[in-house]
C-alpha cells in the first residue's frame, strides 16, 4: 500500500530459479517488467506511485517448464518519489544498485558540464569494490569514433586521402579485384569479412590473446569479400582495425601514442588510453563478468586489437570527448563537421552511420550514438547536439542494456516539447499472420518468423526461438539490444521483404526476401557421405566432420563440437554463430570435394576436403 508520490524498492533473492517480476499500479495495470539474465542472487524491482492505493508485484519463473527452485521477497525501503532530475536517474538505476552484483556508471553532460556522475553496483566482486566516478572501463566499439577522428586529423594535414585504396597503406592485403578505400572502411561498406568471427572459426576462444598483428595476418589471408565494396552496409570491426594500422603507418607512431598526443592530451583525458599490452596495470580498472548457472564468473579481456575497440576510459574523460563536438580543443571545426557525414552506397542511398556514430532521430531530435560490447563490458555514448546533452553509460555485466538506459536517462533531461507518449501497440491478428514465413538474408542465412497466439517469434536457421516485441505495427525488436526487424509490404499489400537493423553496433542494415522452402526429407540424407577432414587456407584451420550417434559433428581441437543438421540438399545448419551454414560442394562425379561455410558477417569460407 503506497501513498501518492512514493518510491518502493524490492529485493527478490533467487535460489536456483530465474524469476521475472512484473509490477502493477493501483488500477491493476502493468507498469514494468524486471528480469536479469541470472537464476541466482538478487533481482531488484521498483514501484513509483502516481496515486495512493494498492500496488502489486507478480513473480513468475522465466521458464515455466523448468519451474524449480526458491526465492524470497523483501521490501527494502519506501522513500519519497524523485523530485529532481538527478534523483530520477538514481531511482531509475536503483534496480542495478546492488552490493552483491556488477553494475554500471552513468554520466550526464549538459552544456559542457557534468551534472550527474555516479556508480551503481560493484566494480570488483571479489574485493567488494563499488563502481565510482574514477572507475576505468573498456568501452569497446565506442573506440571507433576516435579511430575515425584520427584518420580525419591525418587527412586534414594532407598525409592521406580517405578516398585512397587501403592497399596503398597496407599492401599485404589481397587484391579482391575491386578497390576498397579508406572511406569504405569508415562507412562499413568494404565487404571485408568480420575479424572476430574469423578468429572464432579459426579456433580462437573468447578469452584467448588477440593482437593487431595476428588480426592483420588473418585478414590478409582472405581471398573473397562478402559483397562488392560500396554496395551494402555491413558493420565491420575489420575495417576499423585496418584504419588503426593506417594511422600507425602514416604517422610513424603506435595508435596509442597518436591518440594520446593528438586527442587525449589536448582534452585532458588523463585516464584514457589504447593499451599495447593486455597485461598493463591500470589503476581503478573495472572487472567484467558473465553469468553461469552457478553465479557470476570473470569475463577475461585478453585482446589488444585497437581501432575497432581497445579504448579504456572513465565516464568523466568521455564527457570531455563529447563536449569536444561543441567546442573543439582537439581537431578543428572542419573535422567536427566531417564527423557528421553519413555514408552513401553506390546506389546513392544514405546509411545512418557517420564516422563511428549512428545517426538517428529520437522524439524529433537528431542523435549521435554508439555502443560497445567486449568480454562482460557493455557501453553506450549518446549525444543530442541540439540539446547540448550527452549521456554516458558503462556496465560490467551482460544483463544491463546501456542503450536503453541512455535513452531512458536522456528523457529526464529533455524539455516537455520533446517528449511523446509511448502507447501500447496492438496489432491485428491478420497482420501478424501475414508476417509469418521464411526469409533469406545474406548468403542463404534463413530467418523463420512464427506466430504463437498474439506474439511473433524469430528463428535463425531453425535455431533459438526469439521473441519479437513490437515497436510499431511493422517493426519489432529482439534480443534486448536494440536489434530491429521490419516487415515491408509490396504495392499489393503482400509482405515479401524484411529489413534487419543491428541497432546498438551501428545500424548495420540487411535486407531479406521471402522464400518458399521445398519439402525436404532429412531421413534420406546419408550422413556418412559428408565425413572427412576439411582444410581452409584462408584460416589455416582444419575441421574433422564425422557421424557420432546418428548426428553429423564438426570438430576442431580448439572449439566446442558443432552439431550439423540437414536443412536442404547438401546444406546443413550449425549451432553456433561462426558456423551457421555449411554447403557441401560436389565434383562432376557427385563426390564431396569441399564445403562453403558461412556465419555471422562471413560468407562462403572455402574448405577443401583433404581426407
Amino acid at each position: 500500500k503506497l501513498k501518492k508520490d512514493q518510491f518502493a524498492e524490492f529485493r527478490v533473492l533467487q535460489k536456483g530459479i530465474d524469476v521475472v517480476i512484473t509490477t502493477f499500479n493501483s488500477k491493476g495495470e502493468k507498469i514494468e517488467v524486471f528480469d536479469s539474465t541470472s537464476s541466482f542472487g538478487e533481482e531488484l524491482a521498483t514501484i513509483s506511485s502516481n496515486d495512493a492505493g494498492i500496488y502489486s508485484l507478480e513473480i513468475q519463473p522465466f521458464n515455466k517448464n523448468e519451474a524449480s527452485g526458491k526465492y524470497t521477497l523483501e521490501l527494502k525501503k519506501v522513500s519519497r518519489k524523485a523530485q529532481t532530475q538527478s534523483e530520477m536517474v538514481d531511482q531509475y538505476l536503483a534496480r542495478w544498485n546492488s552490493l552483491e552484483a556488477p553494475g554500471l556508471e552513468v554520466a550526464v553532460v549538459k552544456e559542457g558540464k557534468i551534472i550527474h556522475n555516479k556508480g551503481y553496483g560493484l566494480a570488483d566482486l571479489e574485493h567488494k569494490i563499488p563502481i565510482n566516478s574514477n572507475s576505468v572501463f573498456a568501452v569497446a566499439s565506442i573506440s571507433k569514433q576516435f579511430t575515425a577522428f584520427s584518420i580525419l586529423l591525418l587527412a586534414d594535414e594532407g598525409k592521406l586521402s580517405i578516398d585512397n585504396d587501403v592497399r596503398k597503406y597496407i599492401p599485404e592485403l589481397a587484391d579482391f579485384g575491386n578497390t576498397i578505400t579508406l572511406r569504405h572502411l569508415l562507412n562499413h561498406t568494404s565487404g571485408l569479412r568480420e575479424q572476430g568471427v574469423l578468429f572464432e572459426m579459426a579456433g580462437w576462444r573468447y578469452d584467448d590473446i588477440t593482437t593487431n598483428e595476428q588480426n592483420l595476418k588473418l585478414v590478409s589471408r582472405q581471398k573473397e569479400l562478402n559483397f562488392k565494396p560500396g554496395t551494402k552496409f555491413e558493420y565491420s570491426n575489420t575495417g576499423y582495425s585496418l584504419l588503426a594500422e593506417v594511422v600507425k603507418r602514416v604517422s610513424g607512431k603506435s595508435f596509442g601514442e597518436f591518440t594520446k598526443q593528438r586527442i587525449f592530451d589536448p582534452l585532458g583525458m588523463d585516464n584514457s588510453s589504447f593499451p599495447d599490452d593486455y597485461r598493463d596495470v591500470i589503476p581503478n580498472r573495472v572487472a567484467s563478468y558473465n553469468v553461469s548457472s552457478e553465479g557470476y564468473v570473470r569475463s577475461i579481456l585478453n585482446s589488444t586489437v585497437v581501432g575497432s575497440s581497445g579504448l579504456v576510459t572513465t565516464a568523466e574523460d568521455l564527457s570531455k570527448w563529447a563536449t569536444n563536438f561543441e567546442d573543439p580543443k582537439a581537431g578543428n571545426a572542419k573535422i567536427i563537421e566531417q564527423m557528421k557525414i553519413q555514408g552513401i552506397l553506390n546506389s546513392g542511398e544514405k546509411t545512418n552511420y557517420a564516422m563511428g556514430q549512428v545517426v538517428q532521430p529520437y522524439k524529433g531530435l537528431e542523435t549521435f550514438g554508439h555502443g560497445g560490447t567486449t568480454a562482460g563490458f557493455k557501453t553506450f555514448l549518446l549525444r543530442i547536439p541540439s540539446q547540448k546533452l550527452s549521456v554516458i553509460v558503462f556496465a560490467n555485466s551482460p544483463s544491463i542494456n546501456p542503450l536503453n538506459a541512455a535513452y531512458e536517462i536522456a528523457d529526464f533531461y529533455l524539455t516537455d516539447t520533446d517528449k511523446t507518449e509511448v502507447k501500447n501497440i496492438e496489432i491485428d491478428d491478420a497482420i501478424l499472420r501475414s508476417y509469418a514465413g521464411d526469409f533469406e538474408i545474406l548468403n542463404g542465412i534463413r530467418y523463420t518468423v512464427t506466430k504463437d497466439g498474439n506474439k511473433l517469434f524469430l528463428h535463425i536457421m531453425g535455431g533459438q526461438k526469439l521473441l519479437l516485441e513490437p515497436l510499431s505495427k511493422n517493426e519489432f525488436t529482439f534480443q534486448g539490444e536494440g536489434r530491429k526487424l521490419r516487415f515491408e509490404a509490396d504495392k499489393g499489400g503482400k509482405v515479401n521483404r524484411i529489413t534487419l537493423n543491428e541497432g546498438i553496433y551501428g545500424g548495420s542494415t540487411l535486407d531479406g526476401e521471402r522464400i518458399s522452402i521445398p519439402a525436404f526429407d532429412k531421413e534420406k540424407v546419408v550422413l556418412s557421405e559428408y565425413e572427412g577432414i576439411y582444410y581452409s587456407d584462408e584460416l589455416d584451420t582444419k575441421y574433422e566432420i564425422s557421424v557420432n550417434n546418428g548426428q553429423l559433428i564438426a570438430k576442431n581441437l580448439r572449439t566446442d563440437d558443432i552439431s550439423l543438421v540437414p536443412y536442404d540438399s547438401d546444406i546443413f545448419t550449425g549451432n553456433t554463430g561462426f558456423f551457421l551454414k555449411a554447403k557441401f560442394v560436389r565434383n562432376k562425379n557427385s563426390e564431396i570435394i569441399g564445403c562453403l561455410v558461412s556465419g555471422t558477417q562471413i560468407d562462403n569460407i572455402r574448405f577443401e576436403k583433404v581426407k
